[in-house]
């Protein structure tokens, strides 16, 4: 997976968990409030919204800048997804 394309939304909580313990998460009709160490992230896409996917695909564009905003590892991130 390249820094284009898309990503699973367990695997952003998996890294989320690894990278971000103590975080939390606010579920809005279209998007998630992500919460860490006093910093926010408002716009984590919950998916396409007419699809009840339990599992979406996220822009990989998304996850990038919320690594960026919350001041994640990106040596832990990379774990997961490819910067």
């Amino acid at each position: 997976m390249g820094s284009f394309g898309q990503i699973e939304l367990k695997t952003i909580w998996a890294m989320l968990d690894r990278c971000a313990p103590g975080y939390t998460k606010e579920a809005r009709e279209h998007n998630f409030c992500i919460r860490y160490r006093g910093r926010t992230y408002p716009r984590l896409p919950r998916g396409e919204h007419k699809k009840q996917n339990k599992n979406p695909q996220i822009q990989m564009g998304h996850v990038r800048q919320m690594i960026r905003q919350l001041q994640l590892d990106e040596d832990c991130c990379r774990n997961f997804i490819r910067l």
